[in-house]
């Protein structure tokens, strides 16, 4: 079922734009917007969370601790098994992580 949403000219001009210079729906451009906000915000919040982890010695010394208990639990048995990751999806984990630790 639409919906009307009301919003000023000059933000409806943008999405008008942006719709279509891609030959989409404004309700898809809207959608695709949230979605990324979402998507971001879930992550800025994970984020978050570690450092307030990491701010606290004691806590981060235990989930250190917990953690050390699954490392190389995971791949026991499967070294023989192709790799998740292809050399490129691992570098780009690495340079995202990279890129988050530095905030």
């Amino acid at each position: 079922m639409a919906s009307t949403v009301r919003v000023e000219d000059k933000l409806h001009a943008r999405l008008r734009d942006i719709a279509e210079a891609e030959h989409r729906p404004i309700g898809k451009v809207i959608e695709d917007a949230i979605q990324h906000y979402e998507r971001d915000k879930f992550w800025r919040e994970a984020h978050d969370a570690v450092e307030r982890l990491r701010a606290d010695p004691v806590a981060w010394k235990k989930y250190q601790d917990e953690i050390a208990l699954f490392e190389g639990g995971s791949m026991d048995g499967l070294k023989d098994e192709e790799p998740y990751y292809s050399p490129e999806e691992e570098e780009a984990i690495r340079a995202e992580h990279a890129r988050t630790e530095s905030r």
